[in-house]
């Protein structure tokens, strides 16, 4: 709360937890110039409960212009005359709401596009041979749940390398795993990666690829399909059955 004169005679003043003192006394906490005021008119006691009026013996004072004296309890909105000075017991400003946010289908506003990844890990081996994995960020490499590439291998650790895509290449920090992290056949703690370079978790391999603006479509369709797989069998099935037919045929 604070204590605001109506003609401007004292600053408003925030009614902070102590003693204020109201009179004419040049010492007086809150000095008014009024012949009819006391040098101690009155105090005003501040604390976690509230606000005490507590008026001098012989000190003219009002409270919501009905006359006051002993000790009074003050609200806020609750007006006080000290003799000829008036003053109103105020709230403290209400801070100001905040902007409100643009609107989201603002016609004007600008799309922020979504940052591509730069590059990419190819599979070289094993179930997920030609599955590629984008590094979309700092990557940590292993068995455990919460890896962003998790790699189902009981020869791999739990928390096994950490990648980080820089604009140099994809620095390999090895994480004290058991089988060990490589780069190009070597077994490294730390290296950096530029594209076409083999990357290694124990035996998995992987190339890391760079990617243009197009390579998150490019990449969604590097693993084979089952479908794919499928026709490609049966087709090389067909071509041997006509080959041993030929053969057949020649011998007779």
């Amino acid at each position: 709360m604070k204590l605001v004169f109506a003609a401007g005679e004292f600053p408003p003043l925030l009614l902070q937890q102590g003693v204020k003192r109201i009179g004419s006394a040049v010492d007086a906490d809150i000095a008014l110039r009024d012949p009819e005021i006391l040098p101690q008119h009155c105090e005003l006691h501040v604390n976690p409960q509230g606000v005490m009026l507590k008026i001098a013996r012989g000190a003219t004072v009002t409270v919501n212009q009905r006359p006051a004296d002993g000790l009074i309890s003050l609200r806020v909105g609750d007006l006080i005359g000290f003799a000829g000075v008036q003053a109103s017991i105020m709230a403290l400003d209400a801070p100001r709401p905040p902007s409100p946010a643009p609107e989201l289908d603002d016609v004007g506003a600008t799309t922020v596009r979504a940052a591509l990844p730069k590059y990419a890990l190819r599979s070289q081996t094993g179930r997920m041979l030609g599955r590629s994995y984008p590094l979309t960020g700092a990557t940590f490499v292993g068995r455990a749940p919460d890896c962003q590439l998790r790699l189902d291998d009981s020869n791999l650790s739990r928390k096994h390398a950490k990648l980080i895509p820089t604009n140099e290449g994809v620095v390999i920090e090895d994480l004290g795993s058991t089988n060990g992290s490589f780069h190009n056949g070597k077994r490294v703690q730390r290296a950096v990666a530029k594209a076409g370079d083999e990357i290694g978790f124990d035996t998995l391999r992987f190339r890391l690829l760079e990617l243009g603006a197009e390579g998150v479509h490019a990449i969604e369709n590097t693993a084979p399909s089952r479908a794919g797989l499928s026709r490609w069998v049966f087709g090389l099935l067909g071509v041997i059955a006509a080959t041993v037919v030929v053969v057949l045929l020649w011998q007779r």
